[in-house]
């Protein structure tokens, strides 16, 4: 069975409404079904009609206004998009205002929810009652809530429904009525009470339906507060109490309803708020909430709890390598292993994707968080089994303290969050506590992101060109493209700061395709100035190779700029080539059907098989400048290089070496047969202008080894 709930958040906070086959009506007036309480809403905003097709998943339909045609003031968004009219699903956050939502819900019944007890009950403080609604002993043990006075002004409509219904003639009405005076003498008691509580007679005030209600009603009774609400639960059952009270007359009137089944459903409503599906752990907004209680209650007193983040690393290769399933299986079985080592009053809850975080409570020393940190790695670090793969993870853990790192939920959260990017930042199975300055350097991160998001509008980025040098001619043969960036108010920003920054963000694609353009529109401007044609290389991003469109945008590029296309070289490190390397030598030979060069760069410094490089459509590798470095007095770089050398030179490979900064290096290089130079011991990379000015000096250029 399901349950058609719409939770209303509004400026007076959350109530959750169970949707019968009924028309609703929403808006700020009394007089609705559901009323919204914000003054941004109009008084009849929108209309739910339920649906006679029972095939829909779903069930009713909202409209902007009144069924009379009358619209709304604001109108009505569905998911972010204005709508007239709209058939729900469940999922869909419906817009009011600016200050008033809701959710519309299909909810499962109570069966699926796991009951406490049977797994981490020290994770929930909130009782869901096991509710029947078979008949009950009027004298089992009860319980009740305390009783709430209700404003004139915010009277629900169907209290006034209740109270009304059959006014004058109250034995005619299903619902049970009694009728009291303020020193508790029963006045009256309508056949529907009789009949479902037959001992009312017998117990009078001292029936449980009646017990302490004057204790909990007199104090708040005055002229002005008329109605009041409260919920009796007996055994398993549970009544909601309206209580009317009169003042001309000083009677007390008692609505009574079963309201069982509807507390029913809303156990089942706050039990999925408030957790994880998959994991079945709570969930963030279980956390806030968790926090909030635990400050409140730890005010004024001398005691710490510790708030840690959890991050699996590389989570998202094992989803898109092993599937989503065996995704779900790791994260239960973290869940599971991670549970076994929490106190009684620890909460774990499931944070995000990967993410998990664990209040441990009373700390006494940061050694105790540290132990417990350490324990979870050490636990995480022996193997998985999950649908048959044996899965190994490292993890990286951050921690804050109440009170030391923070008094304010959001505050702890954050600082227990950056600290656990720190930790990341230092490597795999690392636990950092936050540190004050934590956050002046996450807020100089968003800076520079922020900073960067901008400079392609602002013209901040900038292509500069260092020459590659042909050792046996001594002439330049090629360019590669290098960025810098030159912020208006910080100066020049190395590559090293903000080019990890992008990949990380994904800005890298955009300023890989405005690299592109503007090589390609460069290279055609010293072309329309009469110098030679001169071959160009640009380093692409693993994401740029990513992308589905890429191939294409690359051709319009090349046709937009009119650039023969074998005067582009395109540059690819050892990483991206051996990740998923059927499907990148697939896109490479593209690339040299479109006539293209193709180099690998920074070679030796990865992970490649040389099974594969013979496979591999490209025309040059460049060696990486760490074995360039030692070259003229360590034997086994000379060795590693002159092997790349030879290997290249048998698979016609053009060699270029990266980094070289002294003339005894250029020696070595050139007796072993290496082909190009790149480095400072010839040219730094130079703008745009004193590249033409060297080009216009050597006359003719002769570019690498191009193919037709």
């Amino acid at each position: 069975m399901l349950h058609h709930v719409l939770t209303v958040e509004d400026p007076q906070g959350y109530r959750n409404f169970l949707l019968n086959n009924t028309t609703y009506s929403l808006g700020r007036s009394l007089e609705n079904a559901i009323t919204l309480r914000s003054n941004l809403v109009s008084r009849q905003h929108a209309t739910l009609l339920p649906l006679a097709s029972q095939k829909s998943s779903c069930f009713f339909r909202i409209i902007d206004g009144s069924l009379e045609g009358k619209r709304s003031t604001n109108g009505i968004l569905i998911n972010g998009k204005k709508r007239f009219s709209h058939i729900l699903s469940h999922g869909d956050e419906i817009l009011f205002s600016k200050d008033t939502k809701a959710v519309y819900q299909l909810i499962s019944a109570i069966a699926s929810i796991p009951k406490l007890g049977s797994s981490q009950n020290q994770t929930s403080n909130i009782s869901y009652p096991n509710i029947k609604t078979q008949p009950f002993d009027e004298t089992e043990p009860l319980r009740f809530s305390p009783i709430q006075s209700i404003p004139d002004h915010d009277i629900p409509a169907h209290f006034l429904k209740t109270v009304n219904q059959f006014i004058s003639s109250p034995e005619l009405n299903p619902r049970p009525i009694i009728e009291l005076n303020l020193v508790g003498q029963i006045l009256y008691i309508n056949p529907a009470a009789l009949s479902q509580f037959p001992n009312l007679e017998v117990m009078r005030i001292n029936h449980p339906l009646l017990q302490e209600l004057l204790v909990q009603l007199v104090p708040l009774v005055n002229p002005v507060s008329k109605f009041f609400v409260r919920e009796v639960a007996i055994k398993d059952n549970v009544f909601e109490e309206i209580i009317h009270f009169m003042p001309w007359n000083e009677v007390i009137r008692v609505h009574i309803a079963d309201v069982t089944k509807r507390k029913e459903a809303e156990a089942i409503i706050s039990y999925q708020i408030h957790h994880d599906a998959l994991t079945g752990l709570p969930n963030r907004k279980y956390l806030h909430e968790h926090l909030t209680e635990t400050i409140k209650k730890l005010e004024n007193k001398e005691q710490r709890f510790a708030v840690l983040f959890l991050d699996i690393d590389r989570f998202k290769l094992i989803n898109d390598s092993l599937g989503h399933s065996i995704g779900d299986l790791l994260l239960n079985s973290v869940s599971d292993r991670l549970k076994i080592l929490l106190k009684q009053d620890d909460v774990m809850v499931r944070w995000g994707a990967d993410e998990f975080a664990i209040v441990a409570k009373e700390i006494y020393s940061t050694d105790a968080v540290v132990q417990i940190a350490e324990s979870m790695i050490q636990s995480l670090t022996l193997p998985f089994n999950c649908g048959g793969h044996e899965l190994h993870i490292t993890t990286c853990i951050g921690a804050s303290i109440y009170p030391d790192h923070n008094t304010d939920v959001e505050g702890l959260i954050r600082n227990a969050d950056m600290a656990m990017y720190r930790a990341k930042a230092e490597g795999q199975n690392s636990f950092q506590f936050y540190v004050p300055n934590m956050q002046e350097q996450s807020f100089q991160r968003l800076s520079m992101e922020n900073n960067l998001r901008r400079a392609l509008e602002n013209n901040e980025l900038l292509t500069y060109y260092q020459p590659q040098i042909d050792l046996s001619t001594g002439k330049i043969v090629g360019l590669e493209v290098l960025l810098r960036w030159k912020h208006v108010s910080l100066g020049s920003i190395p590559p090293s700061q903000f080019i990890p920054l992008a990949e990380e963000t994904g800005l890298i694609i955009a300023i890989g395709t405005w690299v592109l353009r503007h090589t390609c529109l460069q290279a055609i401007s010293w072309q329309n100035m009469g110098l030679h044609p001169i071959q160009i290389g640009v380093n692409l991003s693993i994401k740029q190779l990513q992308q589905k469109d890429f191939l294409s945008s690359l051709q319009l590029i090349l046709e937009e700029t009119n650039l023969d296309p074998h005067f582009l070289e395109l540059e690819i490190t050892e990483g991206i080539v051996m990740d998923n390397v059927k499907e990148k030598i697939i896109l490479l030979n593209e690339f040299r059907k479109m006539g293209i060069q193709l180099s690998i760069d920074d070679f030796g410094t990865g992970y490649s098989s040389l099974g594969y490089l013979k496979n591999l459509p490209v025309n040059t590798l460049k060696i990486d400048r760490i074995f360039i470095e030692y070259i003229t007095y360590n034997e086994h770089d000379r060795a590693i290089v002159a092997s790349i050398i030879n290997l290249s030179h048998s698979l016609h490979l053009n060699v270029i070496a990266e980094g070289v900064e002294t003339q005894e290096q250029v020696d070595v290089l050139r007796s072993l047969g290496c082909d190009q130079v790149q480095g400072y011991v010839f040219y730094k990379a130079l703008p745009a202008d004193e590249i033409e000015a060297l080009l216009r000096a050597q006359g003719v250029t002769k570019p690498n080894q191009l193919e037709p």
